[in-house]
């Protein structure tokens, strides 16, 4: 059957989009598409979303909520403002966007004649918190910020440092607020058993579902060019702060280890937005590190990886750079942050390590015994694109949303 399905997100995805929720987003509405529904996305007016809703216009229709402006010599005050809501009320969108929203007729029209609607990550289901709609609601939780928040507070010294008194606030707020986000859906949607895990442990009331994501598509094999032939890897979005922590963390402790064993070791960051200090670092150190900044594709950099580095040490949810890795065959060497909720019975990493000296001996034994690295990471690669295959993927949304032109699982 068609089913009218209203999208709530931050973002309007687009093909190029530089970060794997928004990539990951684009995939999710064109399944749904495959499916035979009607696909409406609404997002704040910016001029991001605005230039990306042009180039979907053939694919969904999108409707831009305008966010009203601070008056003029107020803006700088209003920016502080929404940084500490949102330092302390994560789970909460800043007070102008959450009013927009409530105050736009033609949302509570949509959302009233909608059969689904969804909200893409847990922030956004906060606005549908009051609407009156007869449509089931769905929140797909990229991220479960309570483990996020849990871990900032274990990670803060001393309790009465104000870093921890700030941790202990924001734990109190994200317990409550993701609590009444998922009580208040029909299904939870997570990329993970895991996140399934911690979302019931928020809401005990919730129906949660695991969809796993379709990392595993047709690949290509892009021409590798010499100086990323036998590199270490490293991708990520490098606005979010786990991200650069994690690159500067390798560059400034890992790197140095791993070159006294292997003095040709090259280390490449690829993703948007590096920081000024992951630039400062590769600029002192050329030939060992390369810092791309944003790029059209990432195919020629797994392509020439010949380990994918992952060392993250905060955050939350299924991490799509290492599933990314795991497809390709690559041998990944981890944190235990960085591959939570994929590894398992049947999905292995070559290694994992949470301090900077094992991380070092790891990418130093796999590059000891290449092939053998490789072999291992040949034979996970079989399983990993069929856990998360686009078929199954797809299935796994005809059983949330409805079929209407379904798979049929063979």
């Amino acid at each position: 059957m068609h089913v009218q399905i209203v999208s709530v997100a931050p973002v309007v995805p687009f093909e190029a989009i530089p970060h794997a929720g928004g990539q990951y987003f684009l995939r999710h509405l064109r399944a749904l598409r495959a499916l035979g529904h009607e696909i409406t996305v609404v997002a704040p007016a910016t001029a991001d979303n605005r230039a990306a809703a042009a180039l979907t216009v053939a694919e969904f229709a999108s409707v831009l909520v305008d966010i009203p402006a601070p008056p003029r010599g107020f803006r700088r005050v209003v920016a502080v403002l929404d940084r500490q809501q949102q330092r302390f009320f994560p789970v909460r969108p800043v007070r102008r966007l959450r009013k927009a929203f409530a105050s736009s007729a033609e949302l509570h029209a949509l959302f009233f004649t909608a059969d689904v609607v969804e909200f893409q990550w847990t922030e956004m289901g906060w606005l549908g918190r009051g609407v009156t709609t007869r449509a089931r609601r769905v929140v797909f939780a990229h991220d479960v910020l309570l483990q996020s928040a849990e871990r900032f507070l274990g990670a803060s010294a001393g309790r009465w440092h104000p870093r921890a008194l700030v941790a202990r606030c924001r734990l109190t707020t994200v317990r409550r607020d993701e609590r009444r986000v998922y009580a208040e859906a029909d299904t939870v949607l997570v990329f993970s058993g895991k996140d399934a895990a911690i979302v019931q442990r928020a809401s005990r009331s919730a129906e949660v579902r695991v969809v796993r994501p379709p990392l595993a598509e047709a690949l290509p094999a892009p021409a590798v060019s010499p100086p990323l032939r036998g590199s270490i890897l490293f991708v990520g979005a490098f606005d979010r702060s786990v991200n650069a922590d994690a690159a500067l963390w390798i560059m400034r402790e890992i790197a140095p280890r791993v070159q006294r064993r292997h003095p040709d070791a090259r280390f490449v960051f690829a993703g948007a937005h590096p920081t000024v200090e992951m630039r400062d670092e590769a600029e002192g150190r050329p030939g060992t590190l390369l810092v791309t900044g944003r790029v059209e594709s990432l195919e020629p950099y797994y392509a020439g990886a010949a380990v994918a580095l992952i060392p993250l040490r905060a955050g939350a949810g299924v991490k799509f750079k290492t599933v990314d890795a795991m497809v390709r065959g690559i041998p990944i060497v981890s944190t235990t942050i960085g591959v939570e909720g994929i590894v398992d019975d049947t999905l292995s990493v070559f290694a994992i390590a949470d301090d900077a000296a094992a991380l070092a001996e790891a990418v130093s034994a796999a590059l000891d015994d290449l092939p053998a690295a490789r072999l291992q990471a040949e034979a996970v690669r079989r399983i990993a694109v069929e856990e998360f295959s686009a078929d199954r993927f797809l299935l796994t949304l005809a059983g949330i949303y409805g079929p209407f032109n379904a798979p049929v699982e063979r």
